[in-house]
């Protein structure tokens, strides 16, 4: 029982993201058996059974009792009440809790928890539901070697991790969480542009895409530096150096920096709020 708790990896919250972990897990090998779920949402937990044959519980406590890592996957709204009624348990267990509750400090867990409880933050993105995702993880002092290593598994199952400082977790969020949407705007803009080609708006919406997709592995493969990639695309006096010109008489890359460093100072703005 005590060896299969260690092993045992719990989540509390059933939803997109907690949805997309235990895939990522049961891909990498995990056993579907040493995986708990519960959340106040039948349907969740339905799916999660129906489509992973995990445990599943509407009750919290289940889940901090039968595993020794748990990770804290419910919508920042509910966070508090959720450890609030869980304290105990936690302390009780000692828990490794590991939570990706969006502007949810270590400080506003142990705020409601104690000092004596191990914590790590994580910032996963949303192609996590793919496979694709970028996480970071942060975490505080009680924190050990195999419990860092622990939730590296969990994340890297899912994508990529990197271990931060939690003060650059409000430049992350803006950077890296929110960077998804910056690539999404992008594609919708060279969509309109495309209009006038005369292709349907599914195969122009494709060739944006696939352009993209083939830049960014290019990018990824390539021994050149992003900025010797992009010279290397543009003759001069050609077509690409005039359409780089007017980005650049548009400020594009200052206005990209600066939108960045805005959505820095509004996930501080929004962390305040939280931890009071």
């Amino acid at each position: 029982e005590m060896k299969n708790k260690r092993t045992n990896i719990g989540f509390i919250g059933a939803g997109n993201m907690a949805r997309a972990l235990i895939s990522g897990l049961i891909g990498d090998g995990y056993n579907n058996s040493h995986i708990f779920a519960s959340s106040p949402e039948d349907d969740h937990l339905e799916r999660l059974k129906k489509e992973f044959s995990v445990n599943v519980t509407p009750k919290n406590k289940d889940v901090l009792d039968s595993c020794l890592t748990v990770v804290l996957a419910v919508k920042p709204n509910v966070i508090n009440s959720v450890l609030k009624e869980s304290k105990f348990t936690i302390n009780k267990n000692n828990n490794l809790l590991i939570s990706i509750v969006a502007g949810c400090t270590i400080n506003s867990i142990q705020a409601e928890v104690g000092k004596e409880v191990k914590i790590i933050r994580a910032m996963p993105n949303t192609p996590a539901s793919i496979g694709m995702g970028v996480s970071a993880l942060t975490n505080n002092h009680l924190v050990t070697l195999e419990d860092r290593v622990r939730a590296e598994n969990i994340f890297n199952s899912v994508g990529i991790s990197c271990w931060l400082k939690e003060a650059s977790f409000d430049l992350y969020t803006a950077l890296i969480g929110s960077g998804p949407a910056y690539v999404f705007y992008l594609i919708e803009a060279l969509q309109l542009s495309a209009k006038k080609l005369g292709l349907n708006e599914k195969l122009s919406k494709t060739l944006i895409i696939e352009m993209i997709t083939g830049s960014a592995v290019l990018a990824k493969e390539s021994k050149l530096s992003p900025s010797s990639l992009r010279k290397k695309v543009t003759s001069p006096g050609g077509v690409t150096e005039k359409a780089l010109q007017i980005l650049n008489e548009n400020k594009v890359d200052k206005s990209l920096i600066k939108a960045i460093l805005e959505g820095e100072n509004k996930s501080k703005a929004l962390g305040g709020i939280k931890s009071e």
